[in-house]
């Protein structure tokens, strides 16, 4: 039988190396994108460490980290899990109604943020994208929320997104997009 191995490993938020190495493979990855204005401004960026990290506690979030082929971190997804704090909100997003009950259930989680600090294949992340809803969804997790720009709305499509709204922010428009976990499955199954 063959085992397959798994491309993320969730990081383990009390140690402080593993933050370090995560904050700064996240400002490697956004470093260059200085046309996106907007996550210069939500995010926390420390330019003098080159570090980089959202605005929600780590201890309300956890974080898959893509391991690169040689086996250093090479990219990551960051889930509010605990969701005392709604991201989207800084966009003025409000959940609708029966997300707002989802949510009061326990059962919606926020992607904070996707990143890739170096390119990677389709393959590589349909298998990031499947181990953490596969890893939510054993979590007790059924719907997920984010905010996206158009130009990446497509990718979030291609993993079962749909837009629940949108906004204009400083001149840039930002959309608000959830996810049915439980109707992910069939996309994401192993071949």
């Amino acid at each position: 039988m063959t085992t397959i191995r798994r491309v993320t490993r969730e990081l383990r938020l009390s140690e402080p190396a593993e933050i370090d190495g995560y904050e700064a493979v996240f400002y490697a990855a956004f470093e260059q994108a200085r046309h996106n204005r907007l996550v210069r401004w939500l995010w926390d960026w420390d330019h003098a460490r080159r570090r980089l990290r959202t605005r929600i506690p780590y201890s309300d979030q956890r974080i898959w980290g893509m391991q690169s082929e040689s086996g250093g971190l090479a990219g990551g997804i960051a889930v509010n899990v605990a969701l005392r704090e709604l991201q989207a909100a800084a966009y003025e997003f409000v959940l609708p109604a029966e997300l707002a009950a989802i949510r009061d259930a326990g059962r919606l989680c926020e992607f904070l943020t996707l990143f890739s600090a170096r390119e990677q294949s389709m393959r590589r992340m349909a298998s990031l994208w499947r181990e953490v809803f596969g890893d939510l969804r054993s979590a007790g997790f059924t719907h997920a929320v984010a905010t996206t720009s158009p130009k990446v709305m497509p990718l979030y499509r291609w993993a079962g997104a749909h837009p629940i709204g949108e906004t204009q922010v400083q001149g840039e428009t930002r959309i608000f997009l959830a996810f049915d976990l439980l109707h992910t499955r069939r996309l994401y199954a192993n071949n």
